[in-house]
């Protein structure tokens, strides 16, 4: 007898898809973190029952429950009512990160995130010249390093690559993003990077043979790749990740970001260099200036989602200097501060 599906309605995906940025998860953490009851318990599901979910289709009743509970949801206001399958969300290029978005929000400060990385394509501000560049050179067959110092937008960089891949990239290949800092060790990065891949976990020979096949292409943004100093790493792994990544049709191509130079990284190496250097061409993110500074600001003053009122507020030439002045270039910082400023007008 065939089991019970749901499908979520229109606005159940909506409130799903914030829910998941909430919590700084991709789909595949949602999938490791969603515990199904029945007659046995089953920790995690796979990533196509969770992308089934998010596009609209239909999803075993225990998975559709499963979800909604790591998400934090009621199910029974994520579902369709009639049972039917709702119209599909297209998220762009499939980003787990990717929102959409909401006309009923009342956004009155438009200075936000505070902190962290920026995963909305809307409020993603700048870096064209940095992701043309980023493009070139993987279109040229070489990886890519993002060299950045704290708080400058790496990671808010790496998510914008993730969605233009899709159209940028000349030969196809499928971005896949790893943040190293919710990475324990060599083990769970093997872990990690397999289920990302869609092949079962292996490593050495065997996660190169698993690869070794035209189908497996990808580009894997890897983020905070400083922490594979930790003790959890050898120089084996990442020894192997220059060797996956390594020539014109190898299965990676890397775009890796670290706040450290990669000719300082990795000091255990055999060569006393980092395994990613002569592979990776380095792309120093710099300080925004003082026209980026003042067009992000005018920017987000004057955003279209941005909720109306019968006084918009407007900075001062004093106050605009000022908040240039003390952000020293640093977008949150600039965020920060612009966020403050705004607070004290609307409150």
């Amino acid at each position: 007898m065939p089991q019970p599906t749901l499908t979520a309605s229109k606005a159940g995906i909506a409130k799903a898809t914030i829910a998941l940025t909430g919590k700084s998860w991709s789909r595949e953490d949602l999938a490791d973190y969603v515990v199904v009851e029945g007659k046995t318990l089953q920790k995690s599901i796979c990533l196509q029952t969770v992308n089934n979910f998010f596009t609209g289709n239909r999803v075993k009743r225990q998975y559709f429950v499963g979800i909604c509970k790591a998400l934090g949801l009621d199910w029974e206001e994520i579902r369709e009512p009639n049972g039917t399958s709702s119209p599909q969300i297209p998220l762009p290029n499939d980003n787990p990160t990717a929102e959409v978005e909401q006309p009923n929000i009342n956004y009155n400060n438009p200075f936000f995130p505070l902190s962290g990385r920026i995963d909305k394509p809307q409020f993603f501000f700048g870096r064209k010249g940095e992701i043309r560049t980023v493009f070139d050179l993987l279109n040229s067959g070489s990886s890519v390093a993002i060299i950045g110092e704290r708080a400058i937008g790496k990671s808010s960089l790496l998510q914008a690559i993730y969605r233009e891949a899709p159209n940028q990239l000349r030969e196809p290949r499928k971005p896949i993003y790893l943040n190293l800092e919710n990475v324990c060790g060599e083990n769970d990065f093997y872990g990690a990077l397999c289920r990302l891949t869609g092949i079962e976990k292996a490593k050495g020979t065997e996660l190169s043979r698993a690869l070794d096949s035209p189908q497996f292409r990808f580009l894997l943004l890897l983020d905070e790749v400083e922490n594979m100093i930790w003790d959890g790493f050898t120089n084996q792994v990442r020894s192997q990740l220059r060797g996956l990544a390594y020539g014109s049709d190898a299965p990676l191509r890397l775009v890796v970001a670290a706040s450290t130079p990669l000719d300082v990284l990795f000091p255990d190496s055999q060569d006393k260099k980092s395994p990613f250097q002569g592979i990776c061409i380095e792309e120093n993110l710099k300080l925004w200036d003082e026209k980026i500074c003042r067009e992000f600001i005018v920017s987000r003053l004057q955003a279209s989602w941005l909720t109306p009122v019968a006084q918009p507020v407007n900075f001062t030439e004093e106050e605009i200097a000022e908040l240039i002045a003390e952000s020293g270039g640093y977008p949150q910082k600039l965020m920060q501060l612009c966020y403050q400023t705004y607070a004290r007008y609307i409150n």
